[in-house]
């Protein structure tokens, strides 16, 4: 069982116990004591996620600012979510950010030649995550992920995962399967 199940289901029956009457204390006591030490710990190492981004083949002009505020947004969610269920330790988005924009790097950073192994190390990752959305239509789309270990240069996870509907609330339901999806593969492979 994921540490996340383990610890909603610690919750549900925490909530249950205090709907019953026992106190609130005791429970949190014995709850404290019943946890292996570092089961909320990040299992998979510091990842600095880069910025994601989009190849779009749709033959609909405009919606370059759109896109941007949505994969900022996806970027954002993402690394939250990598957080909060203990797969990653992620490294500050914002530091990220910066780091990015100040490569200048003219280019998309999947195609960039290696430069992501560069801007984790400058961020304290020792690995990276490299994203991006393909619109091939306006109904079909799919988020590709690398996640690639920073000293070895070698990529880890390569996965891409198709959705339909290209509006916010299907981009983040694709990111939220992705995330439970590498919290399974992440603790298959934990030791």
């Amino acid at each position: 069982m994921s540490t996340s199940k383990s610890y909603r289901s610690l919750i549900l029956k925490f909530r249950n116990a205090v709907q019953s009457g026992y106190k609130p204390g005791l429970l949190l006591l014995v709850a404290a004591l019943s946890t292996p030490a570092g089961a909320g710990a990040a299992t998979g190492g510091r990842l600095a996620v880069l910025p994601m981004e989009i190849v779009d083949n749709t033959p609909v002009a405009g919606g370059e600012e759109r896109n941007a505020a949505m994969l900022e947004k996806l970027t954002r969610f993402i690394a939250q979510r990598l957080e909060d269920e203990n797969i990653f330790e992620v490294v500050a988005p914002a530091k990220v950010d910066e780091i990015v924009s100040n490569a200048n790097l003219g280019t998309y950073i999947h195609t960039c030649n290696r430069c992501e192994y560069d801007l984790a190390r400058q961020a304290g990752g020792d690995k990276v995550m490299v994203g991006w959305i393909y619109k091939m239509s306006l109904l079909i789309l799919t988020l590709h992920i690398e996640i690639k270990d920073v000293e070895s240069e070698q990529t880890l996870l390569s996965k891409a995962y198709d959705f339909r509907g290209d509006n916010e609330k299907a981009w983040l339901r694709a990111a939220n399967y992705m995330v439970r999806d590498l919290g399974e593969i992440m603790a298959r492979q934990a030791p």
